[in-house]
Parts: C-alpha cells; structure tokens; sequence
C-alpha cells in the first residue's frame, strides 16, 4: 500500500511537466505569418522629448513587397498614429530644431524617391526634392 501510494504521488507531482502550459500558442508558425509581422524601425525624438516619429515596416502578402509608413508615439500616453500612409513608401522621419516640421522620404511605386516636409500644426505637406538613386 505505501509503495502504491507514494508511485502515485510521484505520477500526480509529474503530471504537469508533461502538460503544455495554458497560455501555450493554439497553433504552430507557418510561412504567411511572417506577412502579419510588423517592425518599428529610425525612431527619431521630437525636440522636446514629447513624441516619437518612426517608421513601421509591414509586408503586402499580394506583391511580396514590404510597406512603409510614418507613425507617431506619444511618449506620456503610449497613443500611436499613422502620420505618413498609403500607397508608396514613407520612410527616414526627420524633425526640424524647433520640433515643428518634419521631414521625411516618399517613395511611389514607379519614380525616384521625393523629399517632403510636414508642418506639424497644420498637417500641409510640401515636395521639396526629387533624390537620385
């Protein structure tokens, strides 16, 4: 009786090492998940420290092309928004010294890439450069 006793506590303390934990991934990782992956790349701090301008890297399952678009974080509620989207690829996010401006690079999907800056307080755009590749 006491061995029976003690094989059963042995198999009831083992138990949960062959179990998957609760919180375990219903499914395993295949090929199309790498297009919902998303990456936050050339943060750049605003001036005063109060937001963050970067760009967020997504990939288009249907062209097999990565996205690019400008966001903001705001730094004291963690609250982002797109800033820059849309068809072409926005990237390279550049504040002026006072905070107010932004500049940045558009690309489209045939052209060169074109310099813009953004008025914060406004939300105007104004083409400043076409760049050489």
């Amino acid at each position: 009786m006491r061995r029976l006793l003690i094989a059963l506590c042995v198999a009831l303390a083992a138990a949960p090492a062959y179990t998957a934990p609760p919180d375990a991934p219903s499914r395993t990782f295949v090929g199309s998940d790498l297009f919902a992956l998303q990456v936050a790349e050339d943060p750049q701090i605003r001036p005063d420290g109060a937001v963050v301008a970067y760009t967020r890297v997504s990939y288009d399952i249907m062209t097999d092309n990565e996205r690019r678009a400008i966001w903001l974080v705001d730094v004291a509620t963690g609250a982002q928004t797109p800033l820059i989207t849309g068809a072409g690829s926005h990237y390279s996010p550049r504040w002026s010294p006072d905070g107010k401006r932004l500049a940045y690079i558009s690309k489209g999907a045939d052209g060169p890439p074109e310099l813009f800056v953004r008025w914060m307080d406004t939300g105007q755009s104004a083409r400043l450069a076409e760049l050489i590749e």
